[in-house]
């Protein structure tokens, strides 16, 4: 090895150094040659930063937790997980990987529905930061046979606890006889909301997604429920408008039907 390849080396080694004190300066030696009192600052200053973040992002998950509980859970975030992205925004999106590593018996303790709840406060974050789509809003109600999309900004969810009642009064040690159906999303104004709603009216907007009609979606759900396609089309287009007047549910954009693909 040469005195460059053994110089780069050294930088090298430096750096893991530098980066396993950061992440956790109770359990790393100090790198060589650094002064203890700066590297003390640099570890505060990275951990404060994510912490911070986190405890912004999800707030619910920090208000249910104890001061020494959080410290414990950010410092084995920080130390243990390994992101893929550099971007500062997604440190809620690494911490979710966290939360949904197997080894979760060494992780510290969190309650049983903290990935489903922090995945549920993540989206608030994911969908403001989300790039604008190609869509259509107006105010003229939809008829059965009028092409309808399911706007991009629009995620129908599906959870195994209530997560959108948890919080310091109701804590579940385990999930209800019957999952919670949310839809989040965001809308013209770009606000983004959250709204409760059936498991048949999110099954609908799934099939909305693969359908071309409101027609056709109410004939796929009349063969999954035995219900009578004149019923489900008549209680459905109550609903279906209910959804367009929230920018839910949208015309197809031009780009769109020219065979572009909307992102968000």
């Amino acid at each position: 090895m040469n005195a460059a390849e053994t110089s780069a080396s050294g930088f090298q080694a430096t750096q893991r150094a530098f980066a396993a004190y950061i992440r956790n300066p109770d359990g790393s030696p100090l790198p060589p040659g650094v002064d203890e009192r700066r590297m003390g600052v640099y570890a505060r200053l990275f951990y404060n930063n994510v912490e911070s973040f986190l405890a912004e992002t999800f707030n619910v998950l920090r208000a249910i937790t104890s001061d020494a509980a959080w410290r414990a859970l950010v410092r084995d975030f920080l130390h243990r997980h390994r992101a893929t992205s550099p971007y500062f925004a997604q440190i809620s999106e690494e911490f979710l990987a966290y939360l949904g590593t197997a080894d979760d018996a060494e992780r510290t303790a969190t309650p049983p529905f903290a990935l489903e709840l922090c995945h549920y406060e993540w989206l608030r974050l994911a969908l403001k930061l989300a790039p604008d789509a190609p869509c259509v809003f107006d105010d003229t109600p939809l008829t059965v046979d009028d092409a309808v999309v399911v706007s991009p900004l629009a995620w129908p969810l599906r959870y195994a606890y209530p997560v959108n009642r948890i919080g310091p009064e109701h804590q579940p040690d385990a999930p209800p006889a019957q999952p919670t159906h949310l839809i989040a999303w965001r809308d013209r104004r770009h606000e983004v909301r959250f709204m409760a709603t059936s498991a048949t009216t999110l099954r609908l907007v799934q099939l909305l997604g693969t359908d071309d009609t409101p027609r056709a979606s109410f004939a796929a759900l009349a063969t999954e429920t035995g219900a009578a396609v004149a019923d489900l089309s008549r209680t459905g287009m109550a609903a279906l408008n209910r959804l367009h007047e929230q920018d839910i549910v949208l015309r197809p954009s031009p780009a769109a039907s020219a065979g572009a693909r909307p992102h968000g």
